[in-house]
């Protein structure tokens, strides 16, 4: 079996609260090979949001370790974290924001921009997730056509 392409490993994550710590994530193990979906679910104020963080590269584990392909996180500063997200990450928020005057696939295609792809590039990839996804029908619809 190859390299998972996100390992995490016991990794918790603690909050102050008061004079105590809150822990959101106690001691999460996760294995993510690449290529694979996922669906993170759980109750309100299970962790799904914290855990995200983590993945993301937004927030950092209290204890216990995450690799993104083999490199560990903790030893990365915010560019090398930064390029990380431009990289390996998609966010969709619980409020997404999409730009109202762009159709879906030039709204899938902004964070290419950030990477310096090609238009052609943008484009194609762009076009293979909406597609992908189930929505390659859908690619000149603006976000708020039905």
């Amino acid at each position: 079996m190859t390299e998972a392409l996100i390992n995490i490993i016991g990794v918790s994550r603690s909050f102050a609260a008061g004079d105590e710590d809150l822990t959101v994530l106690n001691k999460v193990n996760l294995q993510i090979q690449r290529g694979e979906m996922i669906a993170i679910i759980g109750a309100s104020g299970s962790g799904k949001s914290t855990l995200m963080n983590i993945l993301g590269c937004l927030d950092k584990p209290s204890k216990g370790s995450y690799f993104i392909n083999g490199q560990d996180t903790s030893t990365m500063d915010e560019d090398e974290l930064a390029a990380l997200r431009r990289e390996y990450f998609g966010f969709i928020f619980q409020r997404y924001h999409l730009l109202s005057d762009l159709n879906a696939l030039e709204n899938v295609e902004v964070p290419a921009l950030y990477a310096n792809e090609s238009k052609h590039v943008r484009e194609i990839k762009a076009k293979n997730l909406l597609t992908r996804l189930g929505l390659g029908d859908r690619l000149d619809h603006k976000p708020n056509q039905t």
